[in-house]
């Protein structure tokens, strides 16, 4: 026998209410979801602005450490508090780590290209050494050089002079050989700094030592390098009578014992983010907070 009219009704009620309910649990689990991504969201945006804020701060002290350096001390040398890096601190729920390091300890590669735009001889010379006792090949100062002066090695001084100089170490890798162990090689040893700078003796690794000194081997230059600590170079003379042969010739590149170009790495991790800021500083000789030349952020 077929339902009656009134209970195909009621029959048809309870399943339209099912599915009612069926969508409603449905639209609420949809919408539930869509508030958990939304929360995790804005944890993070909140996360992310903390870890940034903190990494800032954490710069600003390091250009307060420099600059009260700077205002105590004539030299800068691998002893001083800035040069210490220290373990992560942890602050306000998160872990914070950084160091400074003295761009003027390494060779900076715009040395090589004068004021007039021309290649400068000394510390082509002198980057030619490096690359030997890095154990990377010659062809690579000819690629730097005709890419800093616009003229090939052995063209004539009359030779127009092109180019241009070198913005940041990543410019190397468009240059012919400069793959990627190259520049992992380099890292450590090269920088890139606007102008010709000089080298300050008191914080350069020994290869770059080496280098900028005419018959000073390796060996010898991790020698002086390790007896720097706790005597460091008070100045360029200094350096010269330490070598301990008075007829070596001169240094190939400027020699200082103080910097004023420092790099300033910071990181910040917290829960649902990180930050990580760079920061090329150049010091002033008047006390102030070193100025900032270029930043990242990421």
């Amino acid at each position: 026998m077929s339902p009656r009219p009134n209970e195909r009704q009621r029959g048809a009620a309870v399943v339209a209410a099912l599915l009612v309910v069926a969508l409603v649990s449905a639209t609420m689990a949809t919408l539930l979801t869509d508030l958990d991504a939304w929360i995790d969201d804005v944890d993070s945006a909140r996360d992310k602005a903390q870890a940034t804020e903190q990494a800032r701060n954490a710069v600003a002290y390091a250009r307060a450490l420099l600059a009260a350096d700077g205002a105590s001390n004539a030299i800068d040398t691998l002893d001083e508090d800035w040069a210490r890096e220290l373990p992560p601190l942890r602050h306000e729920g998160a872990r914070i780590g950084g160091r400074i390091v003295d761009l003027q300890g390494r060779f900076n590669l715009n040395n090589l290209r004068r004021e007039d735009g021309r290649l400068d001889p000394q510390a082509f010379a002198a980057y030619r050494r490096l690359l030997a006792i890095l154990g990377l090949p010659d062809k690579l100062a000819n690629a730097l050089a005709e890419r800093l002066t616009g003229t090939r090695e052995g063209a004539s001084d009359d030779a127009p002079a092109g180019g241009r100089p070198l913005l940041a170490f990543g410019e190397l890798q468009g240059l012919a050989g400069y793959d990627a162990g190259v520049l992992a090689r380099l890292a450590g040893e090269v920088c890139v700094l606007a102008g010709s700078q000089p080298v300050n003796v008191n914080t350069a690794p020994a290869a770059v030592l080496s280098a900028l000194q005419p018959g000073l081997s390796p060996a010898a230059a991790a020698s002086l390098a390790s007896g720097r600590r706790g005597l460091p170079f008070r100045d360029s003379g200094d350096f010269r009578n330490r070598l301990g042969d008075p007829g070596l010739p001169g240094s190939l590149l400027p020699i200082a014992a103080a910097s004023r170009h420092f790099l300033i790495e910071i990181e910040v991790d917290r829960d649902r983010a990180r930050s990580r800021v760079t920061s090329l500083v150049r010091r002033n000789p008047n006390g102030r907070l070193p100025e900032i030349v270029w930043q990242t952020l990421l």
